[in-house]
């Protein structure tokens, strides 16, 4: 092998290893980012940076000042419509200012957000960089740029994880119930709304009704690691079913930053096992299935799960005996 022939082979390494550098830069970032953080669990908590992190996976590139830049010039016109002295700053009335600049189309006709329910499944609705450019979100990143609204203005808000729907409501004034629903146009809900809201999407017979116990609402708000979680799984599930196995893998890397230890961090070890089998990383594939099958989770696991599982570790062992 000539010199030239070995200047080459650095250049097409140093290549690679800048593409690969890019392309995990925001799991780098994030991993840091939930190792550093002490105020994780806190209602303080920067939950806007780390999806910002997380978006970076399909835009590496991306710049999260600028992107906390365009939510906060959206806080700052809802600042001109509430009273200075943010002690009188009424809870609800700030609510349904920060819902009409963002989802009231005869205000704002050319810059409102709405759910996207024409492509639900895009992957750009859990970025919250796409949001912002397009408008157009599912619940969980149409709520986040709430969220991070409202904070700027002085309103501590969090998610609610209702069956089958996301909501956001105030975390700071218990007696005011009410719920946000940002991906229906912002519409600001009494409990007994929200009832009847999810009672219609679950389509209950004549006389039956979902009921929102009280305590659940204050019990039940997804701190940051469950929020993270929530968003990734989103994702994983949409790259999977797009057959699209590098990124669902590199969601399942994500989410091992921020999954508690229990049922949900196997789940992920199972679902980055199937990825890796898929992308005939047989190795590793060996490795996270059978950290699955032999968890004390075990017992727990369907015998149809366990014996696909023991099918797809099983061929991973065979391709690997043939090296």
């Amino acid at each position: 092998m000539n010199e030239e022939n070995v200047d080459d082979i650095e250049v097409n390494l140093d290549v690679a290893l800048a593409n690969w550098t890019r392309e995990r830069r925001g799991q780098t970032l994030f991993q840091t980012f939930i190792e550093e953080n002490e105020a994780f669990e806190s209602s303080q908590y920067d939950l806007f940076h780390g999806a910002c992190l997380i978006a970076m996976h399909a835009n590496p590139e991306l710049d999260v000042n600028e992107q906390k830049n365009r939510v906060k010039a959206l806080a700052e016109e809802v600042e001109k419509e509430l009273p200075e002295n943010r002690e009188e700053r009424f809870t609800l009335r700030t609510i349904k200012k920060i819902s009409t600049l963002l989802f009231n189309k005869e205000v704002n006709p050319e810059t409102a957000f709405q759910g996207n329910l024409e492509d639900y499944y895009a992957v750009g609705n859990s970025c919250v960089d796409k949001v912002l450019d397009t408008k157009r979100g599912i619940p969980i990143t149409l709520s986040l740029i709430y969220m991070e609204i409202a904070k700027m203005v002085g309103i501590n808000m969090v998610g609610v994880n209702l069956p089958g729907h996301f909501m956001i409501r105030p975390a700071d004034v218990p007696e005011c119930e009410i719920l946000v629903d940002c991906f229906h146009d912002g519409d600001v809900l009494f409990v007994e709304d929200a009832e009847e809201m999810l009672s219609k999407l679950y389509r209950l017979r004549k006389g039956e009704r979902v009921t929102i116990d009280r305590s659940f609402l204050e019990d039940n708000h997804l701190k940051p690691r469950a929020f993270y979680t929530r968003m990734l799984t989103n994702l994983k599930s949409i790259y999977f079913n797009k057959s699209d196995y590098k990124n669902a893998l590199a969601m399942c890397e994500y989410q091992k930053y921020c999954s508690p230890d229990g049922a949900i961090r196997i789940m992920n070890v199972r679902d980055s096992g199937m990825c890796h089998f898929l992308l005939h990383n047989y190795s590793d594939a060996m490795l996270d299935l059978t950290e699955y099958l032999e968890s004390e989770y075990s017992s727990n696991i369907s015998a149809e799960d366990r014996a696909s599982v023991q099918n797809m570790r099983d061929q991973a062992r065979l391709h690997l005996s043939r090296f």
